[in-house]
C-alpha cells in the first residue's frame, strides 16, 4: 500500500494489524492505539500529518516504522511543526474570568477504558457566550474537536506534558451553527419510507443491552458484513453521535426516528 501524509491510520491498520505496534514504538503518545477504545475512536478521523503533530515527530518517522510491513511513499514528507510550538490564546479566552471557565477531567475515563462522549456532549451543552469549556485529557480529541467544530464551537489545544492536554471550546459565531448538524442529517425521506423502500433487505439488531463503546463496535462490524442493497436497522438507547462521522466518512446514509426516552431507531445503508 502507497501511503501519504493525509493517510488515515485506520487505513493502515485495516491492510496490516501490525501497524498499531509500529506506529506505537514511536514514541510514548502513540501507545493510546494499543486501547482498542481510543483505537475505535481516533484511528479513523486522524491522518499521518495529525498523528506527527500531536505526537511532536515528523512524518518521516512514520514512513521509516511502516515501510518494513510493506507499505511505501512517493511523497516527500512534509515539514511538521513541533508540539511545542504553542499557539497563544485567542482573545477570549485571554480574558475569561476563570470563575468563568468549566472544566471537566477525562483523564480517569480514559485510562479505565471508558467512554466520555455523553459527558463531555453534557457539559458542551451548558455553554453560552460568556463561558468556555476546558477538557482535560490525556491526548488531543481531534475527533471531538472535527464534530464540534460542525457545530460552530471555536477550539484552543494547549498540551501540558507527554500525557496532558488542555482543550477549550466555547461557542462561536452567532449560535446558529449549533444547530446545523441536526437540520443536515435530516433525511428526505420519513425513517418509515426509508425503512420501507428497502423491503425484506433489512438485518435488524438491538444494541440497547451493551455498555459503550460495544454499541458502536457492533454496529461497525455489523456493517462491514453488511451484503450489498441492504439496510442494517438498529434499536439504540440514544443517537450516537460520535459514530455519525464514522458512518458519514464510510460513505453510508442514517436515518433516524427517536421514538420516546431510551429508545432510538437507526437505518444505515449506502
Amino acid at each position: 500500500m502507497n501511503i501519504e501524509a493525509n493517510t488515515k491510520l485506520s487505513a493502515l491498520i485495516k491492510v496490516n494489524p501490525e501497524a498499531v505496534e509500529a506506529i506505537a514504538s514511536i514514541n510514548r503518545n502513540f501507545e493510546k492505539l494499543r486501547n482498542p477504545l481510543l483505537r475505535k475512536i481516533l484511528a479513523s478521523r486522524v491522518t499521518i500529518a495529525d498523528a506527527a503533530r500531536i505526537g511532536g515527530c515528523g512524518v518521516e518517522d512514520f514512513f521509516e516504522k511502516l515501510a518494513p510491513l510493506g507499505f511505501t511513499t512517493t511523497n516527500k514528507a512534509p515539514a511538521v511543526q513541533p508540539k511545542e510550538t504553542i499557539a497563544p490564546k485567542p482573545a477570549f479566552l485571554a480574558q475569561l474570568p476563570l470563575a468563568s471557565i468549566i472544566s471537566l477531567d477525562v483523564c480517569e475515563d480514559i485510562t479505565k477504558g471508558n467512554d466520555p462522549f455523553l459527558k463531555i456532549m453534557s457539559a458542551v451543552d451548558a455553554l453560552n457566550r460568556s463561558n468556555a469549556l476546558l477538557l482535560i485529557n490525556t491526548f488531543e480529541p481531534a475527533p471531538l474537536i472535527a464534530i464540534l467544530h460542525k457545530k460552530g464551537y471555536a477550539c484552543y489545544t494547549e498540551p501540558k506534558g507527554p500525557d496532558l492536554v488542555h482543550t477549550y471550546f466555547w461557542l462561536a459565531g452567532d449560535g446558529s451553527e449549533a444547530h446545523k448538524a441536526t437540520e443536515t442529517t435530516a433525511q428526505e425521506q420519513t425513517f418509515e419510507e426509508a425503512l420501507t423502500c428497502f423491503g425484506d433487505r433489512v438485518k435488524n439488531i438491538d444494541v440497547r443491552h451493551l455498555q459503550m463503546p460495544q454499541p458502536m463496535v457492533t454496529i461497525l462490524s455489523e456493517l462491514e458484513q453488511l451484503p450489498a442493497g441492504w439496510a442494517l436497522h438498529v434499536n439504540h438507547r440514544r443517537v450516537p453521535q460520535l459514530l455519525l462521522p464514522q458512518l458519514e466518512e464510510r460513505g453510508f446514509t442514517v436515518a433516524i426516528l427517536e421514538a420516546g426516552p431510551g429508545e432510538v431507531y437507526l437505518l444505515i445503508h449506502k
